[in-house]
């Protein structure tokens, strides 16, 4: 493999240390925006996986215990990695969370190295690498916000448009494979960073199918009919690309967009989360000050929004490289210098009409978010100072230019200037436990004390502040029934036996002296939910039918499960919905169309091989 025999990339990666140390020390940054939410959804994704449930949609500790479908509308790639290096390496909840912002930043190297590579050239991605790493807004999300999901969303973009390049300019099985792969992981990183980057990704695309489609030998006259179809035969590979990326991701896309409605969105976007509150003030791009609080309103924020001086320099630098240099690059210089420009007008005031007109815009939830895309742009854009017409080809954009000897040390001192700018910044605050700390209890007391993962879901009329699923965490003891006996003790007419219980499912045994009967449970409603009356004695199924909010009792939406009258076994689980197998469905066939272009290339590889033709 090409990069791995390459001394830039191993360079790239060797440089990006600096910014992994940090993680490494004793200790674990509590007090950062979501480091206790990260430590938490990995503490509850184990306990599902323990139970066998690989994806599980259903949180079952979220508000106080009542549970919520955190994961069946949040992208769960950040904390699925998480746990995967938590159950491999046998580390604490919390060196886990930290092993996954140390893979993200090394990934963050490797995709934009792979990406300015086929780009430019191995020196440029070298610059290209280090900057992605070093540029503040990516420090911000690790050291400062913790933002586990994002900062693996980021550090897949590069990786996107690497695979989205090698489709168009070498369309086959494999790129296209690829396309789909990278495009899918993003989905399933972050909603939020997938869905700012999707139009860029798209117009991306657009440009390179034009600008392949003007370089291309029989060259038709712009604007005709020949025009058109070539750049639609160029368009066809990375389209479908994209398109059967989309599908694999399907078990989650369609879920996310078709289930939040029941949920408390309000809870997502009020208060706090009005975004009026966060625009960023024009000096706050350049103010150096570095600070771990969170985002206010007015121009003082404890939060860093800089682009960092260094690359806005050599983001001005690449302007005028592209102004006072011709050749093919010029679009794509121009293409990134228009999303920097772009992305920082979104964060500021200046963009309000966007915000309160564009429901897409808005669903960024804060304004500052659009800096992960500025910073892309800024990695991309910082090496082009090496840029040289004469490097390029326009055949195969991976290709290198000649080496000259005297230009070796150029990107060395670029990438070293880019981490002394931004050494300042490379800190994190290691603070003491709190209460409860990595444990159920602790996310007890969080939920508590912050207000936080305490969602509800569309049937709650109220937000919970107590439960007393929560009393027993904090006492350090099992649930084994989540069955309110409460309200069933005072019900004469009713007595209930548990008989087993898990996070997905509960078996009672219930007797009913009257009709129109209901057992309640600690457990929101959602769709899923389903009841199953069975035969006492033999266990035969009698009925079985999905819950409705009908079937929630207020003030929490709570469960409240009709049973008929006389002696039956019921079982409540959260299973699939019609959607969810929809989505399932479509992404097992997206996987093996994935899998077949693989075998596709592979075969073809083979047939090369034998017939002496394999040239790459």
């Amino acid at each position: 493999m090409k990069t791995l025999r390459s001394p830039y990339f191993w360079t790239a990666m060797l440089l990006s240390i600096f910014a992994v140390a940090p993680l490494l020390r004793p200790g674990y940054f509590w007090a950062a925006h979501d480091a206790r939410h990260d430590v938490y959804f990995i503490l509850q994704y184990n306990i599902t996986w323990n139970e066998g449930v690989l994806f599980p949609r259903w949180s079952p500790d979220w508000a106080f215990g009542y549970g919520y479908p955190f994961f069946n509308i949040y992208a769960p790639g950040a904390t699925f990695l998480g746990t995967l290096l938590y159950r491999t390496l046998h580390l604490s909840l919390e060196n886990a969370v930290k092993a996954t912002f140390i893979v993200t930043l090394l990934l963050s190297a490797w995709g934009m190295w792979l990406f300015v590579r086929d780009w430019l050239d191995e020196r440029a991605a070298l610059v290209a690498a280090v900057a992605y790493v070093y540029v503040p807004y990516h420090l911000v999300d690790v050291y400062v916000r913790a933002a586990m999901a994002e900062s693996l969303a980021l550090a897949l973009l590069p990786f996107s448009l690497w695979a989205v390049r090698r489709a168009v300019y070498r369309p086959g099985a494999v790129t296209i494979a690829l396309a789909a792969i990278t495009y899918a992981a993003i989905h399933l990183s972050s909603n939020l960073v997938a869905l700012l980057f999707t139009p860029v990704l798209g117009l991306y695309l657009l440009l390179l199918v034009c600008q392949r489609a003007a370089h291309a030998p029989e060259r038709p006259p712009l604007f005709s009919f020949a025009s058109l179809r070539l750049c639609v035969r160029r368009l066809l590979a990375p389209a479908a690309g994209l398109v059967l990326g989309a599908a694999l991701a399907a078990f989650f896309i369609l879920p996310a967009l078709l289930e939040s409605k029941f949920v408390n969105r309000e809870q997502w976007y009020g208060g706090y989360y009005d975004f009026h509150d966060h625009f960023v003030y024009f000096a706050q791009l350049f103010d150096p000050r570095w600070g771990f609080g969170i985002s206010i309103p007015g121009p003082d924020d404890p939060l860093s929004y800089q682009l960092g001086l260094a690359l806005f320099l050599l983001a001005a630098l690449a302007a005028w490289v592209g102004w006072s240099r011709r050749g093919e690059k010029r679009a794509e210089i121009g293409f990134w210098l228009v999303i920097l420009l772009g992305s920082v007008w979104l964060t500021t005031a200046a963009s309000t009409f966007a915000w309160d007109q564009v429901p897409l815009v808005a669903m960024a939830q804060f304004p500052w978010r659009y800096l992960s895309l500025a910073a892309l742009a800024l990695a991309i854009l910082a090496p082009v100072v090496l840029w040289r017409p004469d490097d390029q080809t326009t055949q195969r954009p991976d290709d290198q230019a000649t080496r000259r000897p005297n230009d070796r040390l150029t990107p060395l001192l670029l990438a070293g200037l880019i981490i002394l700018a931004s050494a300042a910044y490379l800190r994190v605050e290691i603070t003491d436990p709190p209460p409860g700390g990595a444990t159920l209890a602790g996310l007890m007391e969080f939920e508590r004390s912050s207000d936080e993962m305490t969602g509800m879901t569309s049937t709650a009329q109220e937000i919970a502040t107590w439960s007393p699923l929560a009393d027993l965490h904090m006492a350090g003891k099992p649930i084994t029934s989540q069955v309110d006996y409460g309200l069933v003790n005072a019900n004469p007419n009713l007595a209930v036996d548990a008989r087993s219980h898990r996070v997905m499912e509960e078996t009672v045994r219930v007797w009913a002296g009257a009709p129109g009967q209901r057992v309640p449970f600690y457990r929101q409603w959602y769709p899923g939910w389903t009841e199953t009356i069975m035969d006492p004695d033999t266990g035969e199924v009698i009925q079985r039918f999905p819950l409705t909010p009908e079937d929630a009792r207020p003030p929490y939406g709570l469960l409240n499960v009709p049973v008929p009258e006389g002696d039956s076994l019921l079982r409540i689980s959260f299973e699939d919905t019609p959607v969810r197998k929809a989505g399932a469905a479509i992404s097992m066939l997206a996987a093996l169309v994935v899998l077949g272009l693989f075998v596709v290339a592979g075969v073809s590889r083979i047939g090369r091989r034998g017939q002496g033709q394999d040239q790459d």
